[in-house]
């Protein structure tokens, strides 16, 4: 098994073109359904947001599907390339995905996934992988940062999966020009 925890960071082309720029016109015009993100405070038992926080959004478009089967495929994937096969086998599911929605002046402070929200009651564990898809390169800043200072390059189509605990702290930096969409799902 590798040691090397970046190794386990991975990044995958599985959206079209023509997927991104349908799915974004969609999700523009959903922009009633954005949410200012919030962060699960577990000591307080509050959920809060920061100053300049993403909206998210759990939108039903017409891509969602196509979305929602190349996460099943790569995560997939991902745990063959790892060598993972035949012993990683505890993933019960992936969450639905949620959208998000950067504008100038937005970011997501450094944090791990630690997603309080998924479990609901019906699902039950923990989040294992983290998966982050990017939809769209028109905008400037919005630096997906890893361990303070590894900046991950993800263009519209790719997706990246890794794993979903506090070796993996990551952010997005402040967006300066345009808006970032990407989604993310869960694995658990």
């Amino acid at each position: 098994m590798e040691r090397n925890i970046e190794k386990y960071l991975k990044v995958y082309k599985v959206l079209s073109e023509e997927d991104c720029i349908r799915t974004v016109k969609a999700l523009q015009q959903k922009d009633e359904e954005f949410q200012i993100h919030q962060f699960y405070n577990v000591s307080e038992g509050t959920y809060h947001s920061y100053e300049h926080e993403l909206s998210i959004a759990y939108s039903q478009i017409e891509t969602k599907d196509t979305i929602m089967k190349e996460i099943w495929n790569t995560l997939k994937k991902y745990v063959e390339e790892l060598n993972m096969k035949g012993w990683f086998v505890s993933w019960n599911g992936y969450s639905e995905v949620r959208f998000n929605r950067y504008h100038t002046d937005t970011q997501m402070k450094l944090h791990c996934d630690h997603i309080h929200s998924m479990f609901d009651g019906n699902r039950k564990g923990i989040p294992t992988l983290s998966i982050l898809g990017s939809l769209n390169n028109d905008y400037k800043g919005g630096e997906l940062i890893f361990w303070n200072g590894k900046v991950v390059e993800l263009k519209a189509g790719e997706i990246m999966i890794f794993p979903s605990n506090f070796l993996y702290p990551h952010e997005v930096k402040l967006v300066t020009e345009g808006t970032r969409y990407s989604y993310v799902s869960w694995a658990w």
